[in-house]
């Protein structure tokens, strides 16, 4: 289904310019026009019947006549002619320049303001990802200074324990040695208490020996 046709009404150079056509785009297409003009105040929608009825016997066709002038619209250009403005159009197009220029203008402060609100959000973003790059930061700091905490108190621990061993190992050694010392003694007594026995028991026995040896001497010298 064919869309409904508007008539779409600009001013480019000398000439007023209508068109037939289905969309405020279309319009620009067929003018070769900036996309900006409608919103800024530069091309209408036409609600003259008299103009509606023209354009719209020439769908898509441009019509123009020469700005300023009552004259028909026409698809040829006709020739420029010097209008003879009256006070009232005069005022009218000082009216419509004046117009145009205020819609420019709060056009442009709303381009503006988006901006400015655009670039408000970018620094907003900015800060609040460098504050969170910044928490980050502190965050794994403070997760390696934990670390290294649990770390060295492991390490501190590993010491303790190494050296609780170390010093359990140098007592048991210690021991070792004091009993091996010990025995050491106990055997060289009972060697030295064996000895006086044996001396004694040697004593006993050459004197024994020594003993009988002179009586059977006495013996021998009696016969």
């Amino acid at each position: 289904m064919a869309r409904k046709l508007k008539v779409f009404r600009t001013h480019l150079g000398f000439y007023d310019l209508i068109v037939a056509a289905p969309s405020q785009k279309a319009a620009l297409e067929a003018w070769g026009a900036s996309p900006h003009i409608f919103s800024q105040g530069f091309a209408v929608v036409e609600t003259d019947p008299r103009l509606v009825s023209a354009a719209l016997e020439k769908p898509g066709v441009i019509l123009r006549r020469q700005f300023g002038s009552k004259g028909e619209f026409q698809q040829a250009a006709g020739t420029l002619r010097a209008p003879k403005a009256s006070a009232t159009d005069a005022a009218a197009r000082r009216e419509q320049r004046a117009a145009a220029a205020e819609r420019s203008e709060r056009q442009a402060a709303k381009e503006r303001a988006r901006e400015e609100a655009a670039a408000a959000h970018e620094v907003r973003d900015e800060q609040r990802f460098a504050k969170q790059r910044k928490s980050d930061k502190a965050a794994a700091e403070r997760a390696e200074q934990r670390a290294a905490k649990a770390r060295a108190k492991e390490a501190t621990t590993y010491r303790r324990t190494e050296a609780k061993a170390t010093a359990a190992a140098r007592r048991a050694l210690q021991a070792k040695l004091q009993s091996v010392i010990q025995e050491r003694k106990e055997q060289l007594r009972n060697i030295e208490r064996q000895e006086e026995a044996l001396a004694k028991e040697r004593r006993e026995l050459e004197q024994s020996f020594e003993t009988r040896i002179v009586a059977i001497q006495r013996e021998l010298r009696k016969h």
